[in-house]
């Protein structure tokens, strides 16, 4: 299991959330852990991220807390990729 250390601004603050990363038949599953426990209990249950052929999608809450969390992790999750693919090549 892959686990990955994400730091990520919200609300003027920055935070830091892990990523467990389930590969799973063509898509990769990233299951998200807010390491604050205020946003850890706003996104329960709303805690999965899927990158399939390089495109990042999640469920929409409707909460726009929520969504707003959630567009910033993946947002963060995507550059932290990058950023570690840019290294390692």
């Amino acid at each position: 299991m892959t686990m990955l250390s994400i730091p990520f601004e919200y609300q003027s603050a920055v935070y830091h959330a892990l990523a467990r990363v389930k590969e799973k038949a063509g898509l990769t599953e990233y299951h998200i852990t807010v390491m604050n426990g205020k946003l850890e209990k706003l996104l329960y249950g709303n805690h999965i991220i899927t990158c399939e052929q390089g495109t990042f999608r999640y469920d929409v809450s409707g909460n726009s807390l929520i969504d707003t969390l959630k567009g910033t992790i993946t947002e963060a999750l995507n550059k932290y990729l990058q950023y570690t693919r840019e290294v390692v090549s």
